[in-house]
């Protein structure tokens, strides 16, 4: 057990829940379902607990959920509205600040999807290795059906709670709580 997972399980519940909350985006209520399943073992126990709020959750709740998460490139970024987490994930493809063909294109699919699936593209960008893959990817989900990408988009935020996770409380995480 790390000493931030340990300082996770021993600190009042508020603080628990201040170090859980920044995990899953705009979402506290899903920190509040899983607080209280402390003592947790390592990072790992963490974000299942976490990730499984979300699965038992209610179709409305989720979709409250997808719909709290900023767009790529989007409003929300160019406004400095985001939270320091999804900065520094889009941050670190430049997607903050892109040339003027890619975010005329990257406006133009966050609309398709928005249309399409009634949220913004959620994708966990610590995976995606360059724009291309990025562009490439956005494209082959518009294509998916409702049900697909619902599955997927749910795969993405489990994905960025790993990480988050992983930097908060693994092994090199430092103590903040």
């Amino acid at each position: 057990m790390t000493p931030a997972i340990n300082t996770l399980n021993s600190v009042r519940r508020e603080q628990a829940l201040a170090a859980l909350a920044p995990l899953v985006e705009r979402s506290p209520w899903v920190a509040e379902a899983a607080v209280d399943q402390r003592p947790f073992a390592s990072d790992e126990a963490v974000a299942e607990a976490l990730v499984e709020v979300i699965l038992a959750a209610t179709p409305e709740q989720r979709l409250a959920m997808f719909n709290v998460h900023p767009e790529l490139s989007g409003s929300e970024a160019a406004e400095g509205r985001m939270t320091a987490e999804s900065t520094s994930e889009q941050g670190r493809l430049g997607l903050i600040g892109l040339p003027q063909a890619e975010a005329q294109r990257l406006k133009e699919l966050n609309a398709a999807y928005r249309a399409r699936f009634g949220h913004p593209f959620i994708i966990a960008l610590h995976r995606v290795p360059d724009r291309a893959a990025l562009f490439e990817t956005f494209e082959r989900r518009l294509a998916a059906t409702q049900l697909e990408e619902h599955t997927s988009t749910l795969a993405e935020i489990a994905s960025v709670i790993r990480s988050r996770c992983r930097n908060a409380f693994g092994a090199a995480s430092e103590t903040t709580l």
